[in-house]
């Protein structure tokens, strides 16, 4: 669906953005990460035509847009900011349709957008009277008041109670159950989108460091596995086996003797462990998370 080649940004000497080449797909969540000033924000506006690139081309559909297509295809992306500026003095109605007339929504279903964020009781209220967490809501309807098919998120949870961010998943599951909606999402809160992404793309100083599913980061830059054995008492034996069948990071806590193992090792672990099963009540094995494959691309 879109297509960034070789996109760069420079303001003056300093480029926020270096060569980036990415493709979204139609219908994918694509989890934009990394830390802050590393150009994430700077290519989302690329992405929505608000900032032009220094060089390289954007694509939708394979077609490099000229300013008058890029009119047109805004009105099929939503774009929630991190933070963005209401009138005060309008209610949160009034701002969804300004939003919807804006954008070519259909005024007859703000309504029932701002049921679904959760704002049906405010609809009348002055939006300068609004917590962060009703303005985030409030933002999220109006990203959402043009029906897109093209969606850009901004650290979308920024202000919300843990309620609010599981209903701010579910009213995207339900929009992405409705239609084919593409989503990209950028956070730096790794654990909260780890479940919800379908990729991942990691940027740092402005250059794309990864891209993949989790499992093929996994995979691709060999992270170990992390073991956690709950003993019945410390075990000096396991903590043996361990050390002889190749894990390393070995250590207790919390009653667990703990340890990271290559992936290769697993079994032939598993298996050695097993043979003094007595000692100990469980044991589990995790894959690495978000942040750990965060931190362990350079």
């Amino acid at each position: 669906m879109l297509e960034l080649s070789e996109i760069s940004k420079n303001f003056g000497d300093v480029k926020a953005v270096d060569s980036v080449s990415l493709s979204i797909k139609e219908g994918e969540m694509l989890g934009l990460v990394g830390p802050n000033g590393s150009g994430k924000s700077t290519l989302l506006k690329i992405m929505l035509g608000i900032t032009r690139p220094s060089s390289g081309k954007v694509l939708f559909s394979g077609k490099e847009l000229a300013e008058k297509d890029w009119k047109e295809i805004r009105k099929k992306i939503g774009y929630m900011p991190e933070r963005v500026n209401f009138y005060d003095n309008l209610t949160g109605k009034e701002t969804i349709e300004l939003f919807a007339k804006i954008k070519g929504g259909d005024l007859g279903n703000v309504p029932g957008l701002l049921k679904k964020v959760g704002l049906e009781n405010a609809v009348d209220r002055r939006v300068g009277g609004y917590s962060k967490g009703m303005r985030q809501r409030l933002n999220l309807a109006q990203a959402l008041s043009n029906d897109p098919d093209f969606l850009v998120l901004d650290e979308p949870t920024s202000g919300l109670d843990p309620v609010g961010t599981k209903e701010f998943y579910n009213i995207l599951d339900d929009v992405r159950t409705r239609k084919k909606l593409t989503v990209i999402l950028s956070s730096h809160i790794l654990a909260e989108i780890e479940d919800k992404i379908d990729r991942v793309a990691v940027l740092k100083a402005g250059a794309l460091r990864a891209v993949g599913s989790l499992e093929e980061l996994y995979s691709g830059f060999n992270l170990p596995l992390k073991i956690s054995i709950a003993l019945k008492e410390k075990n000096g034996t396991l903590e043996e086996i361990l050390k002889r069948e190749g894990a390393k990071e070995i250590g207790y806590k919390d009653g667990h003797l703990t340890a990271s193992i290559q992936r290769e090792d697993k079994l032939r672990l598993l298996s050695a462990v097993m043979e003094k099963k007595e000692s100990f009540v469980d044991l589990s094995i995790r894959e690495p998370n978000l942040e750990e494959v965060f931190f362990g691309i350079h």
